[in-house]
């Protein structure tokens, strides 16, 4: 009996080992998918990673505060503008799951094609706290800070 005992207590370890790894896949895949996103100008797939009530700060600017407000940013001027020569690449990430809630940080980047070539627009260094909802995982808040500043420098101790 003893034996059965701790053969179900290893299976059982490794279905939370493999679901925390499932959860760690699924939060890097959709941070990937932003970038898919954004960049195929689909502001209703933008919208859809995001929870309701979410805050997105970019720099300071924390004027997003909800899937509606990603969509609107996707549909804007100083996006439309980029497109479709842009390339958001999201990544590596470290993530850290806590059940339903989920902390991932890393680097993002924006590739511009420009008449003379390709060049990196953007570095940064963000911190995204996502939650299931729904059994599915959305942003809750997004913190996003261009490399060369002491907060982004943060941002990534923070992920240590």
């Amino acid at each position: 009996m003893a034996s059965l005992d701790a053969l179900e207590a290893r299976v059982d370890e490794l279905a939370r080992r493999v679901a925390a790894l499932e959860d760690e896949r699924a939060v890097v895949d959709l941070l990937t998918r932003y970038g898919f996103a954004v960049d195929s100008d689909d502001p209703e797939a933008t919208a859809a990673m995001y929870a309701a009530g979410c805050v997105v700060e970019i720099d300071g600017d924390d004027r997003i505060r909800s899937p509606e407000d990603m969509a609107a940013m996707v549909r804007g001027r100083g996006h439309q503008s980029l497109l479709p020569n842009c390339a958001h690449q999201m990544g590596p990430f470290s993530v850290r799951i806590d059940g339903d809630r989920a902390t991932a940080t890393g680097y993002g980047r924006v590739y511009l094609r420009t008449g003379d070539g390709f060049g990196i627009w953007r570095v940064s260094a963000g911190r995204w706290e996502l939650e299931r909802r729904d059994g599915r995982w959305q942003v809750a808040h997004r913190s996003t800070r261009a490399i060369g500043s002491a907060q982004a420098q943060q941002l990534l101790h923070d992920g240590l």
